[in-house]
């Protein structure tokens, strides 16, 4: 290990103390929430309550993460970085679009896959994606305003923040910077219904965040897949999406996910092999610093 990684301020932190805050806040806030009902007999909109929970969850442990930065005198702005200049927004968008085609892909695949073994298990996830509170036709206009704001402002700003400003480069001060990408990066899919999908989603935003040494890139890229996928669901008809999820459609769907595979993972990695950090490369939190030094 080099010595820049020595000397890393992210030394001082551990991500296993950030799950457990995130565990405490979601136990405590379940405990509160069961107490005011069982008091009140309030019964409270199941996407309302489920969106209002995301917010307080993850807000709250965003401000509880930004104490700790305060404390150890890590600086956030040489975590969150500045754009770089004449930056080339347009093929980001076109790598959003290919995130979105292999995502799909992935969800179509794995899952065909995995309900041939375990068909109950698939039938109960496709349930709880069909009661997901993401905007759809059918629901509230303020639960689709509010889940509008949860998933394309407040989920990139806090799970960027969470993710690649902190674990990544928590874990290349422990691991080296590659290592850390790739854990990082299958814990991110993990805590997603589509784990193949999603880990390599939170493969392209790290290497989009070492390479540009700013947050904001991510950020828009992760508020822009969210907004794209928002668009889909409140322009598609609920009856096309309820079949969707449904384990026959699904199945009969693994040839549509094998073809969009094949060509999104091709252009994925094209972008892998060119962008791929070096084994001992600077994460930006400490090139930022550098910088400002100067």
């Amino acid at each position: 290990m080099t010595n820049q990684y020595l000397d890393h301020p992210f030394h001082k932190l551990k991500v296993r103390n950030l799950l457990l805050r995130g565990l405490l806040i979601s136990l405590s806030l379940g405990i509160v929430l069961g107490l005011v009902q069982g008091i009140s007999k309030l019964k409270l909109n199941n996407q309302v309550l489920s969106l209002s929970l995301y917010f307080l969850i993850f807000g709250l442990l965003c401000l509880w993460q930004l104490v700790e930065l305060h404390r150890l005198g890590i600086n956030l702005r040489y975590i969150v970085g500045r754009v770089p200049e004449n930056y080339k927004w347009l093929k980001t968008l076109g790598l959003v679009i290919i995130i979105i085609l292999f995502s799909l892909s992935a969800y179509l695949v794995s899952f065909s896959l995995i309900s041939l073994i375990a068909p109950n298990f698939v039938e109960g996830i496709l349930r709880q994606l069909a009661s997901n509170p993401s905007p759809s036709r059918s629901a509230p206009l303020f639960v689709n305003l509010l889940g509008a704001i949860a998933y394309i402002i407040f989920a990139p700003i806090a799970e960027e923040f969470l993710f690649r400003g902190i674990i990544l480069q928590r874990w290349a001060a422990k691991w080296g910077i590659r290592a850390a990408l790739v854990v990082s990066s299958l814990l991110f899919g993990v805590l997603h219904a589509n784990v193949l999908g999603l880990s390599v989603f939170g493969l392209v935003m790290g290497v989009l965040y070492i390479k540009t040494r700013t947050l904001i890139v991510p950020i828009a890229c992760h508020a822009l897949n969210n907004l794209l996928a928002v668009s889909m669901g409140l322009l598609a008809n609920p009856q096309t999406t309820s079949a969707a999820n449904s384990l026959e459609q699904l199945r009969s769907s693994w040839w549509l996910g094998i073809l969009l595979m094949l060509v999104s993972l091709s252009l994925l990695v094209r972008f892998f092999s060119r962008n791929w950090p070096y084994k001992d490369a600077s994460v930006p939190y400490l090139v930022n610093a550098s910088q400002a030094k100067m």
